[in-house]
């Protein structure tokens, strides 16, 4: 298996743990996206923007 996979799977096995509503949660998340960052700069700019085309696309009428 591919070892993106292998890691993207473990992530969101860490993710599903976090509580965003705790200081603790969110502290840990901010510390994990600079982590990510620190490793692969641009990344996260790079993935909130594909999201947000994603969304203006879905937005668009039917051609």
């Amino acid at each position: 298996m591919d070892q993106t996979v292998c890691d993207a799977e473990g992530l969101a096995k860490v993710l599903k743990g976090v509580d965003l509503r705790s200081a603790d949660g969110r502290a840990g998340l901010g510390s994990l996206l600079r982590e990510i960052e620190r490793a692969e700069p641009g990344i996260v700019q790079r993935l909130c923007a594909e999201i947000e085309l994603g969304k203006l696309r879905q937005s668009l009428p039917a051609a």
